[in-house]
């Protein structure tokens, strides 16, 4: 299955994505699921599992713990920002999710282990981020998944519909497509990055959107 974890809604506030959008666009370009993970807010991830269709929508929430961003996959409820990433990750397993760190050694962007020790009880790291303007902080990930052996997982981090898909997640589910296959399947690590990363040039409109013309909405229901 080809399976875009981060992906972001208005609800966030900094993306232009709605998620009836972000959904005709995934069976648009071939994807099997997503997972809507909203800076610290559950809102169009419950959207995006209300609209009928052949898309699977992982539950998910993109936390910002005290020292850095971790995804809650799985999770369908809100866990509150500035805790430690330890206790982050007990609230994520307590709720039934994978504590999956994005961009993990990108400083500019959150990035947890630019700031913590990376000895926690995560389940996966992104690997593959389609957001990258460089690939060494990719590679950094790519080394630390193989010696903790954890979850590989790529990830377009879309702001805008063009960039979904640019980097996923294979994952072999064996069969058992469906949420809780898609979970399980990570878990154990029968999973793998794909993908490419997103175009500077969309990148760069995007910030000349965002900061310049202010064309961000936020969401309130």
């Amino acid at each position: 299955m080809k399976f875009d974890p981060h992906i972001h809604s208005v609800f966030s506030g900094d993306s232009r994505s709605e998620p009836i959008d972000i959904l005709i666009q995934a069976q648009k370009i071939g994807l099997d699921a997503i997972a809507i993970s909203d800076h610290n807010e559950i809102k169009g991830s419950r959207l995006a599992r209300s609209i009928p269709g052949d898309i699977i929508v992982v539950p998910s929430i993109e936390i910002s713990t005290e020292k850095g961003h971790m995804l809650g996959l799985g999770v369908d409820e809100i866990i509150p920002k500035g805790l430690s990433a330890v206790e982050t990750v007990d609230r994520i397993h307590d709720a039934g999710g994978l504590a999956i760190v994005p961009h993990p050694f990108s400083y500019y962007r959150h990035g947890l282990f630019c700031n913590v020790d990376s000895n926690l009880g995560v389940d996966g790291v992104e690997t593959k981020n389609a957001r990258y303007i460089f690939g060494y902080s990719n590679k950094q990930a790519q080394t630390l998944a193989e010696r903790k052996r954890l979850a590989r997982l790529g990830a377009s981090d879309s702001h805008f519909l063009e960039s979904i898909g640019d980097a996923y997640t294979e994952v072999n589910t064996k069969g058992y497509d469906s949420v809780d296959g898609i979970l399980k399947a990570i878990k154990h690590r029968r999973c793998r990055a794909m993908g490419h990363g997103t175009s500077n040039f969309l990148v760069a409109k995007e910030v000349f959107v965002k900061k310049v013309l202010r064309r961000y909405p936020k969401r309130d229901e």
